[in-house]
């Protein structure tokens, strides 16, 4: 694995040829891990799915899907073995400019409430819990975990620039 440097990182749209890499990132860091149709979906239903790239190595990913003015945050995750190195705000910057450019007027997503980590990202980038959605994931050992359901609202980009 290549030393993780900023000037190695480049972000760029999922191809169906970076599956098979995505899906090892996926089941080494994910409690209960997409299957591969689950992805192969995201890229047919055109969903916003972007790698991060570290050379040629893929350290992260985020599946984005555009409902209505709304962009709900399905899937972001890093390599285990690059996490605390800054890679999920890559990705939230990336997702924000992308919300920023099609208008988007908030930001949704689901996160297990004993994520702790992923809390405080989203937490940093202005999320706010709204809601609970009980036993709405599925652990290891087959039992049923909450999780906390966080938005951010996102000002058009019409009143920014008036400054409303």
């Amino acid at each position: 694995m290549a030393e993780l440097s900023r000037s190695n990182l480049h972000t760029r749209d999922m191809q169906s040829k970076d599956l098979s890499a995505v899906l090892q990132l996926e089941r080494n860091a994910q409690q209960t891990p997409w299957s591969r149709l689950s992805f192969e979906e995201s890229l047919t239903r055109k969903h916003r799915c972007r790698v991060v790239e570290n050379g040629n190595d893929i350290v992260a990913f985020s599946i984005v899907c555009p409902v209505l003015d709304e962009l709900h945050i399905l899937n972001l995750v890093a390599a285990p073995a690059w996490q605390g190195h800054g890679l999920g705000h890559w990705l939230m910057q990336d997702i924000l400019d992308y919300a920023h450019s099609t208008a988007t007027c908030r930001l949704l997503l689901e996160v297990r409430a004993s994520n702790d980590i992923a809390r405080g990202l989203y937490e940093k980038w202005q999320f706010k819990q709204i809601a609970v959605r009980k036993d709405y994931y599925r652990t290891q050992d087959k039992r049923r975990e909450n999780a906390l359901v966080f938005m951010r609202e996102l000002q058009p980009v019409s009143a920014a620039i008036s400054g409303q």
